[in-house]
C-alpha cells in the first residue's frame, strides 16, 4: 500500500508541474503577443525620395533629401518643383509635426532657383515623432492667415512627411548656394545616368526584338518554294505583317537611339557643370 500511495503522490507532483508549465506557455502567448498589452508601434508615414508626385493643379513635386540635425533642432528639406503652364499662384510652404498638428509653423526659404528649393525647418523637438511639409498654392496678393478655412483646405496642394526613425541625421553647418546648386546638379546627373541606363536597355531589346523578326521572315521566304499556291499566299500576307512591324520597330528604335544620344550629352554637360562648382 504505501509504494502505491508514493507512485501516485509522483504522478501527482508531476502532472501539476506539467500544468503549471503549460498555464506560462499559453499565458507568455497571450500577454506577449496582444496589443492590449503592448502596444503596436505606428507605420512609417514617409514620402518616397526622387519620386514626382502629380498635384491637383498640373504641376509635379520631388523630394530628392531630407535631414535633422539634433543639435540645432532643424530640418532641412531639398524638393524640386515643376510648374504647369499658365500657373499664376505662388508656393507658400508650412509645416507641422504629429503632436501639434493644429500648430502650422513658418518654414525658411535658404534656397530657391529654377523652381528648386531648399527649406529648413527651424524648432523641430527631438521627439516630433511624424512631420508634414504642407505645400499652398496661394495667389501672390493673398496672405495665407486671411484665408477661411475651407479656402486653405482647397489651396492646400500636398503635404510631404517625414519619421524620425528614417530620417537622416546630419550637421547643417553650409548653407551658401554654391552648395545648393550642387546638390541638385548632383541629383539631376544621378537621374540622367538611371535614364541612360534605361533607354539603353530598351534599345538593346528593340534590336533583339528585329533580329528575331528578320529570323522568322527569312524561314518563311525559305518555304515559299515548297508551298502550293493557296499556301504562298497565306505565307506572303504573313511575311508582309512581319515586315511591316518591323518597320515600326525600327523607327521606335530611332526614336530611343535619338534620345539616348540627347541624355549622353545631358550627361556630359552635367558632369562639366559639377565639375565648374566643385572648383
Amino acid at each position: 500500500m504505501r509504494r502505491q500511495t508514493r507512485r501516485r503522490l509522483t504522478q501527482n507532483v508531476s502532472r501539476f508541474y506539467l500544468g503549471l508549465g503549460v498555464f506560462f506557455v499559453i499565458g507568455f502567448l497571450f500577454f506577449g503577443t496582444s496589443s492590449f498589452f503592448f502596444a503596436e508601434e505606428a507605420p512609417v508615414n514617409e514620402t518616397p525620395i526622387n519620386e514626382a508626385i502629380r498635384l491637383p493643379n498640373g504641376e509635379t513635386v520631388t523630394l530628392h533629401a531630407s535631414s535633422y540635425d539634433t543639435k540645432t533642432k532643424t530640418m532641412r528639406i531639398r524638393l524640386s518643383l515643376d510648374e504647369a503652364p499658365g500657373n499664376t499662384n505662388d508656393h507658400l510652404f508650412r509645416y507641422v509635426y504629429k503632436a501639434r498638428p493644429d500648430s502650422e509653423k513658418e518654414v525658411t526659404s535658404l534656397y530657391e532657383r529654377n523652381n528648386q528649393y531648399v527649406l529648413e525647418l527651424k524648432d523641430v523637438p527631438n521627439d516630433f515623432d511624424q512631420l508634414a511639409i504642407r505645400i499652398y498654392g496661394v495667389d501672390e496678393s493673398q496672405a495665407i492667415e486671411s484665408l477661411t478655412p475651407e479656402e486653405r483646405e482647397s489651396s492646400l496642394l500636398t503635404s510631404l512627411y517625414a519619421d524620425h526613425r528614417t530620417i537622416e541625421q546630419a550637421n547643417h553647418t553650409s548653407s551658401d548656394e554654391t552648395t545648393s546648386t550642387r546638390l541638385f546638379v548632383e541629383d539631376e546627373l544621378a537621374e540622367t545616368e538611371r535614364q541612360v541606363e534605361t533607354t539603353q536597355q530598351s534599345v538593346e531589346a528593340q534590336r533583339q526584338q528585329i533580329e528575331r523578326l528578320d529570323r522568322d521572315k527569312e524561314e518563311l521566304e525559305d518555304e515559299l518554294p515548297y508551298l502550293s499556291l493557296d499556301e504562298q499566299v497565306e505565307q506572303e500576307n504573313e511575311i508582309f505583317d512581319l515586315g511591316r512591324k518591323r518597320d515600326e520597330l525600327t523607327l521606335e528604335l530611332e526614336k530611343l537611339e535619338q534620345s539616348v544620344q540627347a541624355l549622353e550629352e545631358k550627361h556630359d554637360k552635367l558632369r562639366v557643370r559639377l565639375r565648374e562648382l566643385s572648383i
